[in-house]
């Protein structure tokens, strides 16, 4: 479905949707701990639901009800077709899962999906015991000692470190290659923690003890960080917001958006546990983003906005994400008239007026999200070709920007 962005003054508050990130961890690790428990506030992405549906497959009964998820009995099941959508997580989860609980499995997704790389996640575990033909798993790992390149994906180390513990032996995780997104892996070890399983951090990596699941009966998802930032943003850009369920404390990596938009200008601050982001004069920032792929997108669109020029650095790995993101921002600021630059995986965006456009997020939440924030500043209308796609992460997004004041000609 497209929606046409009409120009309008940004002010107001919102509740930050949940983290994806901690939602899945949760999900999972309440299923391995096979006692009945409640995770609130998991909300309804189609990437929650994924996960969600391929633990059914395998014989975990739990159900979202509303926005919370119940987890209420396993039975096991020798042979499963679970169905991954487009949830690059629940792919990368689900297969070291599956060779963990000796099931015979065959994981499906969209044709993106299973064209973004896993091969060496598939290798580590055949490694050890698996026979994984394709997406089709057969056998179930043993040993005790891992080896898995962390250079491509921490969603391999995470895979793993959610589904080693299912051996009840202790393993050495060894993590060769140099690793990127380490804050999600730091979400990986606190969702472990949380259900007494506490895994050391060595200079190899990891060590995991001898330890089962043990879950506590009920778990809170918080706001997420990731899909705050494009509400952060509107304020940033032009307006006046306040997101509340943000965790100040939070190891989630795409936090750096508060300190990014700090440094391009803004003002953002928390106050009475809320993040408040107001707009000031931006100028350009140089911002590795090596740690936050994520918000690659967004702060393209922040910069384009911004006095001088900004370089976003260490870009090069969102050509694998759901869309190649690269791509789309060469079209989103080609679109929008906006000059740039890519070199050597380097994005330099020189700030201007953006012109309005129709801005295609072919299929990407996150491109869908980034084009409306851009299109609600220019000066005449702008089109969203596919905007229904930010159901994969924020189903909501379209109706929070309209409590903000966002003006749209269409609806989702």
């Amino acid at each position: 479905m497209n929606i046409k962005i009409i120009p309008s003054k940004i002010s107001g508050e919102i509740i930050a949707p949940p983290s994806k990130s901690f939602a899945h961890r949760l999900i999972i690790a309440s299923c391995l701990s096979k006692v009945p428990t409640l995770i609130k506030n998991v909300g309804d992405s189609e990437d929650v639901k994924a996960t969600v549906n391929c633990l059914k497959a395998l014989g975990f009964n739990g159900n979202i009800e509303g926005k919370d998820y119940r987890f209420t009995g396993y039975k096991r099941v020798e042979e499963a077709t679970l169905p991954c959508g487009e949830s690059g997580s629940t792919l990368r989860f689900m297969l070291p899962v599956c060779c963990a609980l000796g099931v015979h499995a065959t994981l499906t997704g969209s044709e993106k999906l299973l064209s973004r790389p896993s091969e060496k996640l598939i290798d580590a575990l055949n490694k050890n015991g698996a026979k994984i033909e394709g997406f089709t798993v057969n056998g179930k790992i043993d040993g005790e000692e891992f080896v898995i390149d962390g250079s491509i994906s921490s969603q391999y180390v995470s895979g793993l470190l959610l589904s080693l513990p299912l051996l009840e032996k202790t393993i050495k995780l060894k993590v060769v290659g140099d690793r990127v997104s380490n804050n999600y892996i730091d979400i990986t070890l606190s969702v472990l923690k949380s259900f007494g399983i506490r895994v050391k951090k060595t200079k190899y990596g990891f060590l995991i003890p001898k330890a089962t699941y043990k879950s506590k009966g009920e778990y809170f998802v918080e706001g997420d960080y990731s899909g705050a930032s494009f509400i952060l943003s509107l304020g940033a850009i032009g307006g006046d917001v306040k997101v509340l369920g943000l965790n100040k404390n939070s190891c989630q990596g795409d936090k750096a958006i508060v300190g990014l938009l700090k440094k391009f200008g803004a003002k953002v601050y928390f106050k009475k546990g809320a993040l408040y982001c107001r707009h000031n004069k931006l100028k350009g920032i140089s911002a590795d983003c090596r740690d936050i792929p994520d918000l690659v997108q967004i702060l393209s669109v922040v910069s384009a906005f911004a006095e001088g020029k900004s370089t976003l650095l260490n870009t090069e790995r969102l050509k694998y994400k759901e869309s190649d993101r690269i791509k789309a921002i060469e079209k989103m600021l080609d679109g929008a008239n906006i000059r740039f630059e890519k070199k050597d995986g380097n994005i330099t965006v020189f700030g201007g007026a953006p012109k309005e456009s129709v801005f295609y997020s072919d299929n990407d939440h996150r491109t869908a999200m980034s084009a409306t924030v851009l299109a609600t500043f220019t000066v005449g209308q702008s089109e969203i070709a596919d905007a229904s796609a930010v159901k994969k992460s924020y189903p909501n997004f379209y109706s929070d920007y309209r409590k903000l004041g966002g003006k749209t000609d269409g609806d989702l």
